[in-house]
């Protein structure tokens, strides 16, 4: 039985939040600031009333009266925030994502049943071009740019994978990393689960998508780790069910496994010019989804199953379980909320927007461990709906209008000075 939850001995309020935020990014992070208009805490501060915000560095530095011009704190950024300075800025928020889980659940994530996690990648999309082609790869503004389906009205992205926790009411990004364009999905998914295994995790079960059901990857996460994997796999081949053999069902593309009218288990072997072969359990789901008229649409469902005596699921059990997958998805549209937006092409400082907004996350799920567990015996719980994400972002942004102070009016232009 889980010891009771002790009772919150201070009251949350906007500076606190404020202050609890600044202390994880100053110790955590090396920028600074010694100008005599911005200091470091004002250059933190004005980041986080961007974040908060939404909105640019240079629409926050107009709001705020007091605060320093947008082009001192773009400048510290920018020469302080390289591409050279990507890994160690990746690993930076690795530790202070680690820094906010509390010791409870440290203890969890070393216990014998493991957690669930689920690993996915996450695109920004990007709109700019080089502007000088013949500069070698490393300087080129590109050199970081990762090409994927059109979205958003392109097809180039700055993208991260990150590492999510599925767990009741303890949803945490376990570690972050930022994607180079000429990376595979196999140094990616070892990274991660270095960063996971490291702090303390060693079994449990790993939820990925269609991304991610590559020969590799499987032959990876079956030979080398100790998690179960549960990985959904797309519908690929020209082979009609009614034309398909037992062969081609075998070794052919997965649609010759969307045959008959009923859910099985069967295996199918997956083939990579250069990962070679692999037979794997794989779970053929037939479903149904209702149409707009109110008709249902038949489809399949497929998913790679590893490890399934440790799972022990059963056909029925397959699709609910995958669904737990989606919680990073939300984790993702959090991220959208309170990440600064920038059009630079220093790839440095677009991830570290993009990790600020995770660790914003990461931040505000503390903050309800802290200060708004539920007192009582049984499993641990947090007033979630009194301080919601988008609470939080006010909180933050009406502490730093409280110190520079906003915009509240607008004098009226100089008539002589725009007639000459």
């Amino acid at each position: 039985m889980s010891e009771p939850a002790p009772h919150p001995s201070d009251v949350l309020t906007d500076a606190c939040t404020l202050e609890f935020t600044l202390d994880t990014l100053t110790q955590h992070f090396d920028l600074q600031a010694n100008g005599y208009c911005c200091q470091t805490r004002d250059l933190w501060q004005v980041l986080l009333s961007a974040a908060a915000r939404g909105s640019t560095i240079e629409a926050t530095c107009h709001d705020l009266e007091e605060a320093p011009a947008s082009n001192t704190v773009r400048g510290y950024l920018n020469e302080q925030l390289t591409a050279e300075q990507v890994r160690p800025l990746e690993a930076d928020f690795n530790r202070a994502l680690a820094a906010q889980l509390p010791r409870w659940f440290r203890r969890q994530l070393r216990s014998k049943t493991g957690l669930h996690l689920a690993l996915d990648l996450h695109d920004v999309p990007y709109y700019g071009k080089a502007d000088q082609p013949n500069q070698p790869d490393q300087m080129q503004p590109e050199h970081w740019v990762c090409r994927g389906q059109a979205q958003a009205g392109t097809t180039r992205f700055y993208r991260c994978a990150t590492a999510y926790v599925l767990q009741r009411d303890q949803r945490w990004t376990l570690a972050v990393t930022f994607v180079h364009p000429q990376e595979s999905l196999l140094a990616l998914v070892q990274r991660l689960l270095e960063q996971v295994r490291s702090l303390g995790l060693r079994r449990g079960c790993l939820y990925l998508d269609k991304a991610f059901c590559t020969v590799a990857v499987l032959t990876y996460l079956q030979e080398q780790t100790p998690f179960a994997a549960l990985v959904a796999t797309p519908v690929r081949g020209k082979v009609t069910p009614q034309k398909a053999k037992p062969d081609q069902a075998e070794c052919g593309g997965t649609r010759a496994l969307c045959q008959g009218r009923a859910s099985y288990w069967t295996h199918h072997t997956f083939r990579s010019p250069s990962a070679g072969a692999l037979r794997v359990p794989v779970a053929v789901l037939r479903t149904w989804t209702l149409r707009r008229d109110g008709k249902r649409h038949w489809q399949w469902l497929l998913f790679v199953v590893l490890r399934q005596p440790r799972l022990k699921l059963r056909l029925t059990q397959v699709r609910e379980r995958y669904r737990r997958r989606f919680g990073i998805e939300s984790s993702y549209r959090l991220l959208e909320q309170v990440r600064i937006r920038t059009t630079s092409p220093n790839e440095a400082l677009r991830f570290f927007c993009m990790g600020l907004a995770l660790l914003l996350g990461s931040v505000w799920i503390a903050l309800h461990w802290k200060y708004l567990q539920v007192r009582g015996s049984g499993p641990r719980r947090v007033a979630r709906e009194h301080f919601t994400l988008e609470r939080m972002a006010r909180f933050l942004s009406r502490a730093v209008e409280a110190i520079y102070g906003a915009v509240s009016c607008v004098p009226p232009p100089n008539v002589k000075s725009a007639i000459y």
